[in-house]
């Protein structure tokens, strides 16, 4: 827990230093992404597997208190297995079975009662986004567009509601959960990933750019839910970050508890649409 005084929580010189943290942090994670995006769907499955470990280590943290047990190894090798049959296998239910039976094993291996329920979940919230994020990449002629349209508005939506949250203040938006965030950081990370979301259109062409901004307008929003519910996660439990992975971030979940929501979200969406081609589902609308 961060025992520091207020005013040093508010000190303007840690703040700065703060924000270089965060900025190079960020820098250097989105150009590792966008360069194992880019180099294919192998890469990239491999890349989110890795990633899903990490994940998969920080929630056993955050809601067992523990990291090398026997749920974090059953939820790691569920989530990496279904990443990985989700790129041998993209339109297969195997990854699906794969997280399914996690869900079954993990609460039993819990060694305590009130650790099961997290112990499940914790294989929803991470193995569900991670396997979509592979399936989305899958896509041999939408799948990096996808991706990245994805990765985009949710860096735009983080990006924007913590500097125009900082800028202009204002009424809290959830103080119970997150007393940083503001309804004037909400608004300005709703209306970024928007306009971006229809420059995205633009660029993209052969598609409704209507369709395509009320898209990103609506990942924005599950981005921001996805951030409260980490938020609300880490207050129930009484731990201030996931980790310490990330300089000025925290742990990688506090990096990517957005992208989590928005993963979901999109997989919804675009299930409804097409239950095979989920990435040209979310980005060519009529």
């Amino acid at each position: 827990m961060n025992n520091a005084s207020p005013s040093q929580k508010h000190n303007p010189a840690d703040s700065q230093s703060e924000l270089v943290q965060r900025l190079g942090s960020a820098i250097v994670l989105a150009f590792v992404v966008a360069i194992l995006t880019f180099a294919g769907l192998w890469p990239f499955a491999l890349m989110v597997s890795a990633g899903a470990i990490i994940l998969a280590w920080e929630w056993g943290r955050l809601v067992r208190g523990r990291t090398w047990d026997a749920v974090f190894f059953v939820h790691a090798a569920c989530t990496v297995v279904a990443c990985l049959l989700g790129a041998a296998q993209p339109g297969s239910w195997l990854p699906a079975l794969a997280l399914a039976a996690g869900c079954i094993v993990a609460p039993f291996l819990a060694s305590e009662p009130q650790h099961r329920i997290w112990s499940l979940l914790g294989i929803v919230y991470i193995g569900l986004p991670c396997w979509l994020l592979v399936v989305f990449r899958s896509d041999p002629s939408f799948g990096v567009a996808a991706v990245f349209f994805l990765l985009a508005i949710v860096a735009a939506t983080d990006t924007a509601a913590y500097f125009v949250g900082r800028t202009l203040g204002g009424p809290k938006l959830a103080p119970a959960i997150s007393p940083g965030k503001t309804w004037s950081g909400f608004a300005g990370g709703i209306v970024l990933p928007t306009i971006l979301a229809y420059a995205f259109a633009l660029w993209l062409g052969g598609t409704s750019a209507i369709g395509v901004t009320l898209t990103g307008a609506s990942l924005s929003l599950a981005s921001q839910i996805g951030d409260l519910a980490e938020s609300a996660i880490k207050r129930k439990f009484n731990v201030k970050d996931s980790g310490q992975l990330l300089p000025g971030h925290g742990g990688l979940l506090d990096r990517v508890d957005g992208l989590m929501g928005a993963a979901l979200a999109a997989g919804c969406l675009a299930a409804i649409r097409d239950t095979v081609a989920l990435s040209q589902a979310i980005l060519i609308w009529p």
